[in-house]
């Protein structure tokens, strides 16, 4: 067995250990919370590689990730709700997305629960609708419902995706390994030439 197989067992082996354990799951659900309040961080590059590795354990991670994801909107609710100025403004301003905020609080005001539960299918940040949907003083009741929903669906969607067509993805990466690997370089090399003559 090569050095690069064996150093990938060792890696699976560890990876697999992390997913089967308490403290995997409440490292998801911490990032699912913080995804949806005040960090930019996506719980779903964490989530496919733990249903990869264990798709027998989908129903705890995905609902690790919705209970976490939904108390992380309610904190972000709070956030635009009770203390915009101190601290929701400046998350807003830190992440460069003051222009766009009035727009997503218009959106909220306009659609209410559509917009939260259709933010499922959007790329927009959870935490930005959670905290306008607390500018807007949006009804805590019907957001809270609308959060459970949408987060949810999110879950569903990255759950069913991963564990009905990831061992098949996974089938193609080892298949194609070594052409992945060059491609990679190579867009990276592409990536960073292009960043510097920008």
């Amino acid at each position: 067995m090569s050095l690069l197989s064996r150093n990938r067992e060792a890696w699976l082996r560890r990876a697999d250990a992390f997913s089967d354990s308490k403290w995997g799951v409440a490292v998801l659900a911490l990032i699912s919370f913080a995804d949806s309040s005040v960090l930019p961080v996506m719980p779903d590059l964490l989530l496919v590689p733990m249903l990869l590795l264990r798709p027998d354990r989908w129903l705890k991670l995905s609902a690790a990730c919705v209970i976490a994801s939904s108390a992380g909107g309610l904190a972000g609710y709070g956030i635009g709700h009770l203390a915009w100025a101190a601290v929701g403004q400046a998350l807003v301003d830190m992440y460069g997305q003051a222009e766009h905020f009035r727009r997503y609080q218009h959106l909220v005001e306009h659609w209410g629960v559509w917009i939260i539960i259709a933010k499922s299918f959007t790329p927009i940040p959870y935490k930005f609708i959670a905290i306008a949907a607390g500018v807007a003083a949006m009804n805590l009741w019907t957001f809270t419902i609308a959060t459970v929903l949408g987060r949810a669906l999110h879950f569903a969607i990255i759950t069913s995706l991963t564990v009905f067509w990831g061992q098949q993805v996974l089938h193609l990466i080892e298949k194609y390994e070594r052409w992945l690997v060059g491609l990679g370089l190579l867009a990276a090399i592409g990536f960073g030439v292009a960043y510097a003559i920008r």
